[in-house]
């Protein structure tokens, strides 16, 4: 499927959503591609739109799942694979640097200390920015631990063991 005519279908569903829900808002629709996933990012913008938001983001959360059903309903091909984000009045974009910049001090913390550290437990999608902004460095890793609503992050500094320090040092002494 090219952009032109997904844009036309995530405008056609968005127009419908505006209409029903009497949203009184202007979007903005970005597509594009990496590493094989189409990501369709919709921004909403316009004035006393924090009830879309919701406590916490969980109306916007609830927002980007039903338009992304709904866009998957008419597209109607399961080989097509998309991820939809929805952000209004940038609270999103906020969130999400807010999120990096965690994530960045708390790998800071583990490096200095040499210890995992736990985050506190977060929505998918806040769990997959701190995984993202993390991903670049060699000397840190993140899993996943947790289910459900306790689900966290781990962030992991490199062991000896994963620099292979260990295994040249066991090496030695078996040799012995």
């Amino acid at each position: 499927m090219n952009s032109k005519e997904l844009t036309k279908i995530v405008d056609k569903e968005i127009g419908k959503f505006i209409d029903l829900s009497g949203v009184n808002a202007t979007y903005d629709c970005d597509i594009e591609e990496v590493d094989g996933v189409t990501n369709i990012n919709v921004a909403f913008e316009g004035d006393n739109l924090g009830y879309m938001i919701g406590s916490h983001g969980r109306h916007l959360d609830s927002l980007q799942y039903i338009l992304q059903l709904l866009i998957r309903r008419v597209i109607n091909d399961d080989e097509f694979s998309f991820r939809l984000t929805l952000d209004v009045a940038e609270y999103r974009k906020e969130r999400n640097e807010t999120i990096e910049k965690m994530a960045l001090a708390k790998a800071d913390d583990a490096r200095v200390l040499g210890d995992s550290i736990d985050l506190v437990p977060m929505k998918p999608y806040d769990r997959r920015v701190v995984h993202m902004v993390l991903e670049k460095f060699e000397d840190i890793k993140t899993e996943s631990h947790g289910e459900g609503r306790d689900r966290y992050v781990r962030i992991v500094p490199s062991a000896e063991i994963d620099m292979d320090i260990m295994d040249k040092a066991n090496s030695e002494d078996s040799e012995e």
